[in-house]
């Protein structure tokens, strides 16, 4: 991964905590592809029919752990049962819209593919233990993606071990457009229904066909990390 970083900058984070944040060089990119999810997994069952078993089922196939490699970055990260866990928890336990509960366990479902189209946006050091001053990078990526006609963002967190340790991907963030539009009011044009994998669902039309550039990403993700939007 090249050294090259946009620029240093210092971002407060959702706990009040400032950090010292680099930007990773991307200015190769100009309009970011929109990652298109073709292949359902789980077509034809509800929503509330897909287990966490069946989620684990199709990522791990059959291995207790997977090591999955940017494309961009080259970063190997490692997923683990536990954080594939921790995942659906937060996708879908915290979840209390569940507007597209469906369309998000697909997304899950495709991580390695997401994974690997990821942009890596920024980098900072964090201390994991202020004591034994057991520092470790947290890397975040970002990629917008298209599945069932409908464009999602997802942000994933990737934490680097600098004591030798596993670089693990440990969150996995998904944020449906339709939902950000209507909590800011930048919406105006009228619903309509669409049936996705046998799950019916309201959406509207603006928010199927867009592009975005790597500024976008960057603003995205510097909103996602201090929950300040625009």
């Amino acid at each position: 991964m090249s050294d090259i970083s946009l620029e240093p900058m210092k971002l407060m984070r959702t706990d009040g905590k400032f950090v010292d944040v680099e930007f990773y060089n991307n200015f190769d990119i100009e309009n970011v592809e929109i990652l298109d999810i073709k292949h359902l997994k789980f077509k034809g069952k509800k929503t509330k029919d897909i287990t966490k078993s069946d989620i684990r089922e199709v990522v791990f196939k059959g291995e207790e752990k997977l090591y999955l490699q940017n494309n961009k970055s080259k970063i190997v990260a490692g997923l683990s049962k536990k954080h594939l866990n921790k995942i659906i928890s937060t996708v879908f336990t915290k979840d209390t819209k569940g507007k597209y509960g469906y369309l998000k366990k697909e997304i899950v479902s495709n991580v390695d593919t997401i994974f690997y189209a990821a942009i890596p946006i920024l980098k900072h050091p964090e201390l994991k233990k202020l004591i034994l001053y057991d520092c470790q990078i947290i890397h975040r990526f970002t990629l917008p993606l298209k599945i069932g006609g409908l464009i999602f963002f997802v942000m994933i967190t990737v934490k680097e071990r600098t004591d030798s340790k596993d670089t693990i991907i440990d969150e996995f963030t998904i944020y449906d457009l339709y939902s950000e539009a209507q909590e800011n009011e930048k919406s105006s044009d009228s619903p309509s229904t669409v049936s996705v994998g046998n799950n019916p669902m309201t959406t509207r039309s603006h928010y199927r066909m867009i592009t975005y550039s790597i500024n976008d990403l960057i603003e995205f993700v510097k909103c996602s990390v201090t929950k300040i939007r625009s």
